[in-house]
């Protein structure tokens, strides 16, 4: 339990910093932002979830992180951080 907690924080805390970094180096990767914020919550849901065990709770953290890869993939496939 204490293992899941730990990930989920760490999910939660390596999105939330993706967030941070994208809106302040490369304001115009939108789609890529939006992925690690979704992930970053679905960390936040998954330490939840490491904590109350509730089965609703784990299958949103789950679609909130299969979420923030496919929204983060669309963006790394649009190249957002090409410059120039």
């Amino acid at each position: 339990m204490i293992g899941a907690l730990f990930a989920g924080l760490f999910v939660a805390a390596f999105g939330a910093t993706g967030t941070w970094f994208l809106a302040v180096r490369f304001p115009s990767a939108k789609f890529l932002r939006l992925g690690y914020a979704l992930m970053s919550g679905g960390g936040l849901f998954f330490a939840i979830w490491a904590l109350s065990k509730i089965v609703a709770v784990g299958i949103v953290a789950t679609a909130l992180l299969g979420a923030g890869g496919a929204v983060g993939a669309v963006g790394a496939l649009r190249k957002e951080l090409r410059s120039g």
